[in-house]
């Protein structure tokens, strides 16, 4: 079935991964809901899976009943399934699903993935010859890999509909119901659930970046340069050529809006980006130093500990018997 103007049900299936992210699911259920309302009747139709059915628990500690992805229900009657996973694709059980998605995907249905869910089709090789995106903590790394994923807030073509997890499903949701039954309708669905605009495929997730704190451009500019840069960081002298800015003004951009100087701020970050690689990732220490910019281990051992109050290895084992306790 495809996604132009629909007269009958369309049924979708709702595939959640344990570790799911519960907001997530309901911004792609949620829409649907109103829809109907909307319309006057049913046109929207939509069950919850997993890949081998019973109460599956999402990421906020909330359980729901699912049927098993096998199950007749989903193999001969869905038009739609929607994948819905984890913030990151390390942590994801990858094991049993390519067979049944290929399956669904033969059968003619479309198939989607919220966040890190586009990455199950990714891997199913059922993204190839389409735009498709994913969770933007994993775009890069997985272009490097040689994947295709775009900046996009969301896609939807070739029978497959993607999005970077978020809000983003709620809009890529907004936009298959104008793909269904118009832009008055869509509009109507937004406005009851609060939503300020219909966005579109064509806008990117840094074209609306959230500026919290009340920087000013100048300083959202460095402080992007050094997010983009954090594997080879950038002296000030780079910095302040990329930005047009001298280095007094630079720094005194951060003594007044952060507090701290540029290089303390810029260390901050690759830290952060690095303990978030330990506990997200299988990667080995001196993978993640490199990765955070580090040339010498030593010297990454001694400011992963002043930052965090353990050495990494440590910090990464206690981590584990955490989560297996």
């Amino acid at each position: 079935m495809s996604l132009d103007i629909i007269n009958k049900n369309w049924k979708l299936g709702v595939l959640l991964v344990p570790g799911y992210n519960f907001a997530e699911m309901s911004h792609v259920i949620e829409p649907l809901k109103v829809a109907n309302h909307r319309l006057g009747h049913t046109l929207y139709e939509w069950q919850l899976f997993s890949l081998n059915g019973g109460p599956t628990m999402s990421s906020c500690g909330m359980q729901v009943e699912t049927l098993s992805l096998t199950a007749a229900w989903s193999l001969s009657q869905l038009d739609a399934l929607v994948i819905c996973a984890t913030n990151t694709i390390y942590q994801l059980p990858v094991q049993g699903f390519t067979a049944p998605l290929k399956h669904l995907a033969r059968s003619g249905a479309l198939m989607g993935g919220v966040g890190t869910g586009a990455y199950y089709l990714y891997l199913s090789g059922l993204l190839d010859d389409c735009r498709w995106t994913i969770d933007h903590r994993h775009l890069d790394e997985l272009r490097q890999q040689g994947a295709t994923p775009n900046r996009a807030i969301f896609n939807v073509n070739n029978n497959r509909f993607t999005c970077q997890g978020g809000s983003t499903s709620l809009d890529m949701m907004l936009h298959i119901i104008h793909l269904h039954h118009g832009k008055s309708v869509a509009i109507a669905v937004a406005e009851e659930m609060n939503c300020a605009t219909l966005r579109t495929p064509k806008e990117h997730r840094l074209d609306n970046k959230i500026n919290p704190y009340g920087w000013p451009n100048a300083l959202q500019q460095v402080a992007s340069l050094m997010e983009n840069n954090i594997d080879e960081p950038l002296s000030l002298s780079e910095i302040s050529q990329y930005a047009g800015l001298g280095k007094r003004q630079i720094q005194r951009l951060f003594k007044v809006y952060i507090g701290i100087s540029p290089s303390t701020y810029y260390l901050e970050k690759r830290l952060n980006n690095a303990h978030k690689l330990l506990f997200e990732s299988e990667y080995t220490v001196e993978k993640i130093a490199i990765r955070c910019g580090f040339s010498s281990l030593p010297s990454f051992y001694k400011c992963y500990k002043k930052r965090f109050g353990l050495p990494p290895l440590k910090a990464r084992h206690q981590k584990a018997l955490m989560w297996s306790a």
